[in-house]
C-alpha cells in the first residue's frame, strides 16, 4: 500500500491510503479540493475554487517520486507526497506545497538556494479515556518535572525519543536534537537544515509521524501554540540562510551579514505585518504572543537575541542563519516557507536597507495582535499578492475568515465565566 500525502493548510498533511500500483500512472490519480478549505475540525470552508457550487471538484494528484519512502514501522507501506495539478497540467496555484516550489525557483534564478532548519515545541499528554472527549482534564503531561533541558525529564522520555528518532533517520529525516522544554509535558526537537522544499516536506513529515508514534503509546501530540495561560506557548522557529554554489553566502565574516544577508533579512523585517497571517494562523496563536515569554510583538531583529522576531546569527560563516521566532508550533510548516521565502525575496529584488537594530518601539513596526488584524493586512498585502500568487492569498484568506467568523459567532452566543463571576451576583 502507499500513503498519500497531501499538504492542506492546517494539519499539515492530509492523505488516504491505496494500491502501489495505482501511484504508477499518476494520471489516474486525484484528490478532492476540499482539502483547502477543511478547518483542523473539518468544518468547510467554501473557497473561490472549492465551493458547494462546482461541487468541490477533484483534481489530478501527481506523486513526487523523489519523496517516496519505505515506513518501516508498518510493513509494506509506502508514502508519498502529491501535488494538485490544474486542468492544464501545471502545479495547482492553492498548494502551500506548489507556492513553496515557485518560490524556489525564483530565487535560483538569482543563483540562490534557501535553505530552511525547523525547530518545533510540541505538548506531550497521555490520554485518559475514562473522561469525557469534552473534558480538558483527560490530557495529562507526559512527564511528572516541568525543568527545561532536564535531563532527568531526558530520562524520562528517553526511549520514546529515542524511538522517534530511529524512525526519522529511517526514513531519510535527521532529528538534530530533542530536549525537554519548560512547562508540562513540553518537549522540543529540530530538524538538520536542507534546501528549502526537502525542509517543509521533512518538518511536515516529521509533525505528523510523531503524532502516529505517540498514538501507539496512548499518548496525544499537540503543537497547539498557547494551551496553558500561564506557561510559555510552542514555537515553530525556522531558521534560514542562503546558499550559492554549495556556501553559505549570509556572512562575508563572522559576525557581519553579507549585502545578500542584509537584503534578505530587511525583506523578513519589512513583510512581516503582512505576511503574520501565515505564521500566527489561529485565534490561540496570539496568545503566545508574549513578550516576557520571548515572543516578540514588533518586526523587529538583533544578534543572538531571543527578544527580537529574526535573531541573526553570524559567529560562523559556514552557519550563519537567520532565526525567524515568530511562527508558531501551529503553523502548516510550508505555510511558514511560503511567507519566510516570499518576505526574503522582496527584500533582494528592491534591495532593502535594514531597520535599526533593536526592540525600541521607535524602530520597530508593531506586529498584528489578533486574528483580525492580521487578516486584514495580508488581504491588503502587495507583497502577498505579488510573490504568493492570487490563487493562494484568496484561498488562504477566506480560510482564516472563517476561523475567526467561528469563533465570534462562539463568543457571542457563549456565556462566559468571566461575565458569570462579574453579573450573575452583584447585579
Amino acid at each position: 500500500m502507499t500513503q498519500l500525502e497531501v499538504p492542506d493548510y492546517d494539519l499539515g498533511l492530509r492523505g488516504k491510503l491505496v494500491r502501489s500500483d495505482k501511484t504508477v500512472h499518476p494520471s489516474g490519480l486525484a484528490f478532492c479540493t476540499i482539502i483547502y478549505g477543511l478547518s483542523l475540525t473539518d468544518e468547510v470552508t467554501d473557497t473561490p475554487f472549492s465551493n458547494a457550487e462546482n461541487g468541490y471538484p477533484d483534481l489530478t494528484l501527481a506523486p513526487d517520486e523523489s519523496t517516496r519512502i519505505d515506513l518501516p514501522w508498518r510493513a509494506g507501506t509506502q508514502a508519498v507526497i502529491g501535488d494538485h495539478l490544474s486542468a492544464d497540467g501545471r502545479p495547482f496555484e492553492a498548494s502551500p506545497r506548489a507556492v513553496l516550489k515557485s518560490l524556489v525557483e525564483r530565487y535560483r534564478a538569482l543563483d540562490l538556494n534557501p535553505v530552511l532548519g525547523y525547530e518545533y515545541e510540541v505538548w506531550v499528554f497521555r490520554e485518559n479515556n475514562n473522561c469525557d472527549r469534552g473534558d480538558p482534564t483527560r490530557f495529562e503531561p507526559f512527564g511528572s518535572t516541568e525543568n527545561a533541558y532536564s535531563l532527568t525529564r531526558s530520562a524520562e522520555i528517553d526511549r520514546f525519543a529515542q524511538q522517534f528518532i530511529d524512525r526519522m533517520n529511517d526514513v531519510g529525516i535527521e532529528v538534530e536534537a530533542f530536549h525537554a522544554e519548560l512547562g508540562p509535558g513540553f518537549f522540543e526537537f529540530t530538524l538538520t537544515p536542507q534546501p528549502a522544499l526537502k525542509a517543509a516536506d521533512h518538518a511536515a513529515r516529521a509533525r505528523q509521524y510523531l503524532r502516529d508514534l505517540c498514538a501507539e503509546h496512548d499518548l496525544r501530540a499537540s503543537f497547539m501554540a498557547k494551551p496553558f495561560a500561564d506557561k510559555s506557548g510552542a514555537g515553530g522557529h525556522v531558521h534560514s540562510s542562503l546558499a550559492r554554489g554549495g556556501q553559505n553566502i549570509f556572512a562575508t565574516e563572522p559576525g557581519t551579514l553579507s549585502p545578500i544577508g542584509s537584503r534578505y533579512l530587511a525583506g523578513l523585517v519589512n513583510s512581516m505585518p503582512d505576511l503574520a497571517l501565515m505564521f500566527n494562523p489561529f485565534i490561540n496563536s496570539y496568545k503566545r504572543i508574549v513578550p516576557d515569554m520571548f515572543v516578540a510583538e514588533h518586526a523587529s531583529w538583533g544578534y543572538d537575541d531571543r527578544n527580537v522576531a529574526c535573531r541573526v546569527l553570524v559567529d560562523g560563516i559556514t552557519s550563519a542563519r537567520i532565526e525567524h521566532r515568530r511562527p508558531g508550533a501551529d503553523a502548516n510548516p510550508y505555510v511558514v516557507a511560503d511567507a519566510l521565502l516570499a518576505g526574503g525575496l522582496d527584500g533582494l529584488q528592491r534591495s532593502l536597507e535594514l531597520p535599526q537594530v533593536g526592540l525600541h518601539k521607535g524602530n520597530a513596526v508593531d506586529l498584528p495582535s489578533n486574528l483580525s488584524q492580521a487578516l486584514v493586512l495580508f488581504e491588503s498585502s502587495p507583497i502577498a499578492a505579488d510573490l504568493l500568487g492570487k490563487t493562494f492569498t484568496q484561498s488562504f484568506a477566506a480560510t482564516r475568515r472563517a476561523e475567526l467568523n467561528r469563533f465570534e459567532q462562539w463568543i457571542h452566543s457563549s456565556i462566559t465565566d468571566w461575565e458569570l463571576s462579574r453579573h450573575l451576583e452583584h447585579q
